[in-house]
């Protein structure tokens, strides 16, 4: 092929390469993305070279791309989109004739820029998949585009250009992607966005960076367990599915379309192994319930019921409470951990009432529109937050997979447009729809029911997480649950095993916990293991420099042998190694046809195999003169790969070749 049509058609092709995940992100809308990959599709078909638009009509092109970027929102979607779309259209106008030298470079540069921007977008697990397919495709056009950069410019008229070799490009993508994990672990963090990620097909959590519940992935599904919860003394049918509401967070503050925590102080907690530490002050409930906890996944905090009043740690453990009285524990905490907390089933307990409970964001007045509409002229404000639960519940549906546009208030979404999604959309819309009333309201997020486990205990898993609202009406804090009952997770019968689905799941929920969510605070983790390791490692010195000293004389003893070898074989009557690969190359070619007399020398056989079977000869020949360097001038001997190689070389050819005619062996 010409080498400017060859350019041509693999710039096409990495192309349609690099907007796989266009249509499936939304980075880049259908108007601009629909020339891109029709333009693409018409050069990669063209078998010869197209000569590129004159200088006029591109220049005519540029403000009427620039005039389409900004009419289609500008900067408005922030600056992936604009530049993708804009990156989409000047490739769209450069593919013609990109197989001339003179456009080769610029038209490879804005498509590794709209590379960049279809996998900056992307969050769902394919995406590793994706990447390593592309870079095997990249690696294999520049390969075969230098060849033929090559062989444009040889002096032969004839010169061919090469592929590049499969183990080359196999080789260069394992050692990218063994490059890219501790990259990826050292690089800055960024946060993770609220609810769902942009531009994503699934939806993640949030609750990783807002309410420090770690690697919950996809909420429904995951089966991991969390912790276990018992009521000592109560029955099972007694259990009220509002005690196994466990918090793990309280947020008040909602910030750039997320709830931030706002811990800037924390208390810590002084007190001793199986003595109760108080949680209120002042007299408590005097219908107290205990529930007796072991959390078994790593979380950074314990969970209790929203009336806890004490604390009982069975171990020595550092706790801390935060300004909304969430308790913490150090990460790395030695798991399973067991404590017991005391409880006021009849009451929520909180901090005061502060500015924070009615703080709103900007460009709320539809919400209170809508809440006004909703509640009618009620002004009981226990009314008003039952019809707007009651809303919620009726009038949207549950979803877990949400496609939250970039740019835009995932509540305003998820009320004035999608109409769906999970459990944090609707407690996150109710807390601002109470405010908008005057109610104070603040989320709450943690875990809710839980599986009977047979031993008169609840199994609280990941899939229980779930998120709701505290408002404050008639003089007291009050729990609401907006979500529709087929999100709100409760007290469920044993599931079943794991399913194909779950194991994908599963999938899932690692990518969120380790790439999607992967913070600074891991990395910091994972540096003071290092550091611990290694100093508990210091122990073990004598006994690693003992046995890398016992390895290291091993090694030296087979070097030695080694290279006495040909000594000991002859002393022996052994015929060395080289002598022996030597006879498994003839008894090869006696079964293809090679007469082999038992008296025939090596140069004999080198002789007769090299007339049948042409391709042989520079194994053969190297095979001879190493036999003969090793048998009779006392040389060294070749390594054993080498060896393998030429006789693999030698039976390869021999058995590929149509059969020799039996008979006299040709003479040397």
């Amino acid at each position: 092929m010409n080498p400017v049509g060859e350019r041509q058609r693999w710039l096409a092709a990495l192309a349609l390469a690099v907007s796989v995940p266009l249509p499936l992100t939304g980075i880049v809308t259908w108007p601009f993305l629909l020339p891109f990959i029709a333009t693409a599709l018409w050069v990669v078909s063209r078998r010869r070279p197209l000569a590129p638009p004159p200088a006029w009509l591109e220049n005519v092109l540029a403000p009427l791309i620039l005039a389409a970027v900004v009419a289609a929102g500008g900067v408005r979607y922030g600056v992936l989109r604009p530049v993708s779309q804009l990156a989409v259209l000047v490739a769209a106008v450069r593919l013609p004739g990109c197989g001339q030298r003179s456009r080769t470079m610029s038209t490879g540069g804005i498509l590794a820029l709209v590379g960049v921007a279809g996998v900056a977008s992307s969050t769902h697990p394919s995406l590793a998949l994706y990447l390593v397919a592309l870079l095997a495709f990249v690696l294999l056009a520049v390969g075969r585009l230098t060849g033929v950069t090559l062989a444009e410019g040889a002096t032969a008229g004839r010169a061919e250009a090469a592929w590049p070799p499969v183990r080359l490009v196999a080789g260069s993508v394992l050692v990218a992607v063994l490059a890219a994990v501790p990259l990826f672990a050292l690089l800055p963090r960024l946060r993770s966005p609220f609810a769902g990620a942009p531009f994503t097909g699934r939806s993640v959590t949030g609750f990783r960076e807002a309410v420090m519940l770690h690697g919950i992935g996809d909420v429904k599904q995951s089966r991991r367990v969390v912790m276990r919860v018992a009521f000592p003394g109560v029955e099972r049918g007694r259990v009220s599915p509002d005690w196994l509401r466990l918090v793990g967070a309280t947020m008040k503050h909602y910030r750039a379309g997320g709830w931030v925590e706002g811990r800037l102080r924390s208390q810590r907690l002084v007190g001793r192994p199986e003595q109760p530490i108080a949680l209120v002050e002042g007299t408590r409930g005097t219908d107290l319930r205990r529930a007796e906890i072991v959390l078994e996944k790593e979380t950074g905090a314990l969970f209790a019921p929203a009336g806890a009043v004490s604390l009982t740690l069975h171990s020595p453990v550092a706790v801390t409470r935060d300004v909304s009285r969430v308790l913490r524990i150090p990460r790395g905490t030695e798991l399973p951990l067991a404590y017991g907390v005391e409880f006021d089933p009849a009451r929520v307990e909180q901090p005061p009432l502060d500015e924070a409970d009615l703080e709103l964001p900007s460009g709320s007045d539809n919400l209170g529109v809508l809440a006004k509409q909703v509640t009618g002229r009620t002004t009981n404000t226990l009314a008003v937050a039952l019809a707007i639960e009651q809303h919620l519940q009726r009038g949207y549906r549950y979803a877990l997979r949400v496609h939250a546009p970039v740019r835009e208030d995932p509540v305003q979404w998820f009320l004035f447009r999608s109409r769906e999604g999970h459990c944090e959309f609707f407690a996150s819309s109710m807390v601002l729809l109470l405010r908008t009333m005057g109610i104070p309201a603040r989320l709450q997020a943690g875990y809710a029911g839980g599986e009977p486990d047979g031993d008169g205990g609840y199994v609280v898993r990941d899939s229980h997480a779930h998120a709701w609202v505290l408002a404050y009406v008639n003089e007291t804090w009050r729990v609401f649950d907006p979500t529709p009952a087929e999100g709100r997770p409760g007290i469920l019968e044993a599931a079943g095993g794991p399913t194909l689905r779950w194991g994908w799941q599963q999938i899932e929920s690692l990518w969120d916990r380790w790439v999607l969510t992967f913070s600074l605070a891991d990395q910091v983790d994972f540096a003071r293991q290092t550091l611990d390791a290694l100093a508990a490692a210091t122990r073990y010195l004598p006994r690693l420099a003992l046995g890398l000293g016992v390895l290291v004389a091993i090694v030296l003893l087979w070097r030695t042998r080694r290279r006495r070898e040909p000594d000991r074989a002859r002393a022996m009557g052994k015929p060395p190694q080289v002598t022996r690969a030597l006879q498994r190359a003839m008894r090869t070619a006696a079964r293809r046809g090679i007469s082999i007399p038992p008296a025939m020398t090596a140069r004999e056989f080198a002789s007769a195999v090299t007339a049948a079977f042409h391709d042989t000869k520079e194994p053969v020949i190297w095979l001879v003169r190493e036999h003969e360097r090793a048998r009779y001038a006392g040389g060294a001997l070749p390594r054993r790969h080498e060896l393998k190689v030429a006789v693999r070389a030698i039976t390869r050819e021999i058995e590929r070749a149509p059969r020799a005619l039996s008979g006299s062996p040709a003479s040397p």
